[in-house]
């Protein structure tokens, strides 16, 4: 049994075995991954690995041939995101989007999901949520000012780059306060029913924009932060 356990060792820690370990431990490293392009690039290399270690280390050529196939299906994966990507354009104000709530999206999926909003001219004293009421649309603020309070109190204001309603909108609770456009505002807003079937059908977008509005978050704390500071 000990000698069997440490020629399991020996073996696994051989010098011709490393190509064995990184291709599987770049294949699991590549299931962490929320960016689909990072994904299958990842995949591709470990699927080099696994076609070095298997055909001249093991010399296996079934092994090859499946590993061969695993490179070939992700490399015409990431050729196809490369070139539906190439034909993708965007305004300065999507791009502006995507660098706030898109980022490591595949720009022809980004396309798709801001053709499912609406950008509109929202003109001043437009109530965007109410306080203790269903969020109905998110807004993205492309241009423009919005002031945020709670019972009737300003507690903060939000401004080119924010979002308005991203809490309650994926968690379907109320609204905690009401924001309320100060000047007439540029925004991309998304119904909330089309968002979230989009959502359904795309988690890498979910997961994106759940990490922007993680960093929106933190910018609009620090803002509120400042203002506290301030009006002491």
């Amino acid at each position: 049994m000990g000698t069997s356990l440490e020629s399991i060792i020996t073996a696994a820690l051989a010098p011709e075995s490393i190509a064995g370990h990184l291709s599987y431990g770049l294949l699991v490293l590549s299931m962490l991954m929320s960016s689909i392009v990072w994904l299958r690039a990842i995949a591709l290399v470990s699927g080099v690995a696994g076609v070095v270690y298997s055909g001249m280390v093991l010399h296996d050529p079934i092994g090859t041939g499946w590993e061969a196939l695993f490179v070939l299906a992700n490399l015409g994966q990431l050729c196809l995101l490369m070139w539906r990507s190439r034909r993708v354009r965007f305004t300065d104000e999507e791009f502006l989007f995507c660098q706030n709530a898109l980022v490591l999206v595949p720009p022809f999926l980004a396309r798709q999901f801001i053709d499912a909003g609406n950008w509109r001219d929202v003109p001043a004293g437009t109530v965007l949520t109410q306080q203790d009421e269903t969020v109905e649309q998110l807004t993205y603020v492309a241009e423009g000012h919005v002031d945020v309070t709670v019972n009737g109190r300003l507690v903060a204001a939000c401004a080119t780059g924010d979002f308005i309603g991203e809490l309650g909108i994926i968690s379907g609770r109320p609204a905690t306060a009401t924001t309320t456009a100060t000047t007439d505002l540029r925004a991309l807003v998304f119904e909330r029913e089309t968002l979230l079937k989009h959502l359904q059908r795309q988690p890498d977008i979910k997961i994106a924009l759940q990490a922007g509005f993680k960093n929106n978050l933190r910018h609009k704390l620090a803002k509120a932060n400042e203002r506290t500071l301030a009006e002491t």
